[in-house]
């Protein structure tokens, strides 16, 4: 311990480095990702060290291929060299760039730019009001202010209206040849990404509304069934993405074709990342997701499957007063409105698409797929990071 602390003080002498460093949940993911692949290709890592803090780290999974002077560091480190290169790293760096686990700076002088994980349907207070000192704090619009200074407490003053970096994808979609041929039997593919009810890990945060498995509607096998059925009758894949946290062991005795779990092992299987795979799918169920407020920027069909909405903000603090008032889309509040709504899927009926339009308006201030190199540019402008 007396060791650590004299390092530490040591180090804080130390000028600050051209040095930056990333994070994100999961490892290279996200909007952190989005921007980092931006920096790449200007060359940034070429006068600057880059820095990823890994928080999945196995000494049998090695490193993933790092482009130059780019390399990691361990959120938890496990030995005393570990340690110390990480606390090199936070003390010495020019610019910490997050968007989920809070990097707090260590030095005043640093930059710290917060690019957050997804707009609030729910608010966690305990979580969102660590966010720290920042200089930059991104949101998607001045819609938002309201919501982020009176709320989460951020001061206006750092709020940035640039937009998710990881969004752009969205507006001008990645083709992935090896997923499209996969896919191409299916007249249409969904995404259905729920946010979690039953935590894994987490006993504490279990709801008594539960659904055996993730569905939202969906509450025994018999509807699981019939969920399939309807998926072939209108020869519509369903892709079912999993909230990380989310208990599924019970779904693993099915195997369904026109039903897929697309976790991480199958984002892996075509080299893709999740919203690549997002801004490729012809429509979305989700619920109280974040996920809402990015797929509008397709212009595709929404359901949101709000069943237990009174249960559910029981246990969650609501980011606005009415959810039917600000968040638009195709109620689903029964397992035979999931049945309409796959049907119309099927038959290409879209009737929520101009009250949609409306909320991207809202949420939205910029639309055109641009948000990564607005704040590679700030970064250049007002930090003369480039």
């Amino acid at each position: 311990m007396i060791i650590k602390k004299i390092l530490l003080a040591v180090m804080r002498l130390f000028p600050l480095r051209r040095i930056l460093v990333f994070e994100s949940h999961p490892d290279f993911s996200d909007n952190s990702l989005a921007l980092y692949e931006e920096m790449i290709r200007r060359g940034v890592n070429k006068r600057y060290r880059i820095y990823w803090i890994r928080t999945f780290h196995t000494e049998e999974e090695g490193e993933p291929p790092l482009p130059e002077n780019v390399a990691t560091v361990q959120k938890e480190p496990h030995t005393f060299w570990e340690s110390v290169k990480r606390a090199y790293v936070l003390n010495c760096c020019r610019c910490i760039i997050d968007c989920n686990s809070f990097v707090y700076k260590r030095r005043k002088n640093q930059v710290r730019i917060h690019l957050g994980h997804g707009m609030p349907i729910k608010i966690d207070l305990e979580y969102s009001r660590k966010f720290g000192d920042c200089d930059k704090y991104v949101v998607q619009s001045e819609f938002w202010k309201k919501i982020y200074t009176e709320k989460i407490l951020v001061p206006e003053d750092v709020l940035c209206y640039d937009g998710y970096p990881r969004n752009d994808v969205l507006v001008k979609p990645v083709q992935n040849k090896a997923w499209r041929a996969s896919v191409h039997a299916f007249r249409k593919v969904l995404i259905w990404m729920p946010t979690y009810r039953q935590h894994r890990y987490n006993t504490d945060r279990v709801m008594r509304t539960e659904y055996p498995y993730g569905m939202p509607t969906v509450h025994n096998s018999g509807e699981l069934e019939r969920l399939e059925e309807a998926l072939e009758r209108g020869n519509v894949l369903l892709l079912f993405r999993p909230h990380p946290v989310q208990d599924l062991s019970v779904f693993e005795r099915y195997a369904f074709s026109h039903i897929q779990i697309a976790d991480d092992d199958y984002l892996r299987k075509f080299d893709m990342a999740l919203y690549e795979l997002l801004g490729n799918t012809d429509g979305l169920i989700t619920d109280y997701s974040s996920v809402y407020f990015d797929y509008l920027l397709t212009g595709r069909p929404v359901a949101l499957t709000i069943e237990d909405i009174r249960s559910y903000f029981e246990y969650f603090t609501p980011a606005f007063s009415d959810y039917k008032e600000y968040i638009k889309g195709y109620y689903v509040e029964s397992f035979e409105q999931l049945l309409a709504f796959l049907e119309a899927m099927a038959a290409g009926v879209d009737t929520c698409r101009f009250a949609r339009e409306m909320a991207k308006k809202m949420f939205h201030k910029d639309t055109d797929g641009t948000s990564a190199r607005r704040i590679a540019d700030l970064l250049a402008d007002e930090y003369g990071i480039c």
